[in-house]
């Protein structure tokens, strides 16, 4: 099941949309992300790319990167956070590409906003296989009037605090160019930015 719900960790994949956009913008970007990934006429990587094109622009993966380390991120360099940030999104991406791929017609309804504070929309969200219904959670937040998704919560998981417990327990054990490192491991389809 987690297989079928990356697909939209993607799905909604920085320069922000205002909030009346939000639903809108999500909605067109899935069907336009369908139409990619049920083309029969484009390789996997021309689909990786053309997904990462459609969706970059509502991520924002520094943010994203940044909740995932928590307080030891302020901790880190300039240079450090620069290539944390990198390793990161392309782990992000590399983590997901597949089971993006693999996409096989399951039906996703974006379903209403809710807005539990000021500077946070949730877009509640809900993918539809073999009959059976799995809620997934858009999540927004402001920056500068513009709005960028900082997480996605899949069957009631977050995504980045997945992420941050992971990282947090790897800092336990090993210095930060461990980690670096192991993010930087790759086995996915390796896509240009």
């Amino acid at each position: 099941m987690k297989k079928i719900l990356s697909i939209f960790l993607l799905a909604s994949l920085v320069f922000g949309i205002s909030k009346d956009e939000i639903k809108t913008s999500v909605e067109t970007k899935t069907a336009q992300a369908i139409a990619v990934l049920t083309d029969q006429n484009l390789d996997k990587n021309t689909k990786a790319n053309s997904l990462f094109s459609i969706f970059d622009p509502l991520f924002d993966y520094k943010q994203m990167a940044k909740i995932s380390l928590g307080k030891k991120y302020n901790a880190l360099s300039p240079d450090e956070q620069n290539k944390f940030d990198t390793a990161f999104e392309q782990k992000l991406k590399n983590s997901y590409i597949d089971k993006l791929l693999s996409y096989t017609n399951q039906q996703i309804l974006i379903k209403e906003l809710s807005q539990p504070q000021p500077k946070r929309i949730f877009l509640k969200s809900e993918l539809i296989s073999d009959g059976k219904v799995y809620d997934f959670v858009y999540k927004f937040y402001s920056k500068n009037d513009d709005w960028f998704i900082y997480d996605i919560e899949i069957l009631g998981v977050s995504v980045i605090q997945t992420y941050r417990s992971q990282f947090a327990d790897m800092l336990d054990n090993a210095n930060f160019d461990s980690l670096l490192k192991k993010l930087n491991e790759t086995t996915a389809i390796k896509v240009d930015n």
